[in-house]
């Protein structure tokens, strides 16, 4: 997340920038929603891992049959879901209309390579 006062990189979940002291949108828990990631269970692929991230901060590793998930303030997103083929990468909207967001992910095989596919995106 960058700092709208500063500009400085800031980490996801932080309420005030360590640079300057500003406040950020996660210090009002009313405008914070949830976006999660789910890899689903598949027998091809299983054993590829993936990595989540939002907005360039790591979430975790997704091996076969997991979730991740994270707050984060309204706004505009950037999901990114790192493989051993091409990577993903999606805009996420959350808002007060759209609090929650469930990517739903699986992977495409290829011939030496997992590449992460969306398979369903759910907005609550």
């Amino acid at each position: 997340m960058i700092c709208q006062n500063c500009g400085s990189q800031i980490d996801l979940n932080a309420k005030f920038c360590p640079k300057c002291g500003n406040a950020t949108a996660m210090s009002d828990s009313n405008n914070v929603g949830k976006i999660t990631v789910i890899r689903e269970k598949k027998v091809l692929g299983f054993a590829i891992p993936f990595e989540a991230y939002v907005d360039n901060t790591f979430l975790g590793k997704l091996p076969n049959d997991s979730t991740v998930s994270c707050s984060v303030p309204f706004g505009i997103h950037e999901v990114k879901i790192v493989s051993t083929g091409k990577d993903l990468i999606e805009k996420i909207e959350i808002s007060a209309s759209q609090t929650t967001c469930e990517i739903h992910i699986v992977p495409k095989m290829g011939l030496v390579a997992a590449v992460p596919h969306i398979k369903e995106i759910k907005y609550n």
